[in-house]
């Protein structure tokens, strides 16, 4: 059902489409302003295309803010990537650029996909919780292992790779 009204993936829109899809049947919308050649709006895309298939509960949208003068001046957009949560058709809550993401304030754009799921859940959009150090330990057992931004599984054993950051709080 959350998949024939787009859920499970990233999905660019433009800005005639913005109104029925953050309005539409889904309770929950992201949707992620971008400018096709801002760095940090790409890596942005590069988390959100991580999350979003482990939530079917939200829609991930992403939207050329370049192309979207409307709704730029209309959410008040003044910082690039933005991260706007709808729910049931009013913004709820934003994020903009990286603010409160990154682990080392040295370095803004290095922060783990994990962290932006906890943000996002915080809204109320998603359900994540944090793996425990327990968790973990139990990961390692299995054969997930901590790789970039996220944790991936191996295929032994018929095991399917499961998602987690290896370095939340």
């Amino acid at each position: 059902q959350h998949r024939a009204l787009g859920h499970g993936e990233v999905r660019t829109i433009t800005q005639d489409e913005f109104l029925p899809e953050c309005t539409g049947s889904s309770q929950w919308v992201a949707v992620h302003f971008y400018h096709k050649e801002f760095e940090r709006c790409k890596i942005m895309d590069h988390h959100l295309a991580a999350i979003a298939p482990q939530h079917m509960d939200c829609k991930f949208l992403r939207m050329d803010a370049e192309k979207s003068p409307f709704f730029v001046h209309k959410l008040q957009i003044k910082t690039l990537p933005c991260l706007i949560i709808f729910q049931e058709g009013k913004a709820i809550d934003r994020l903009e650029g990286f603010a409160g993401l990154a682990i080392d304030a040295s370095e803004p754009d290095k922060w783990h996909t994990g962290r932006l799921q906890k943000w996002i859940s915080e809204t109320g959009a998603i359900k994540y919780r944090v793996p425990t150090e327990e968790l973990k330990e139990e990961m390692k057992r299995m054969g997930i292992r901590a790789k970039g931004t996220v944790w991936s599984g191996t295929s032994r054993n018929g095991f399917s790779a499961t998602r987690y950051d290896s370095d939340d709080e």
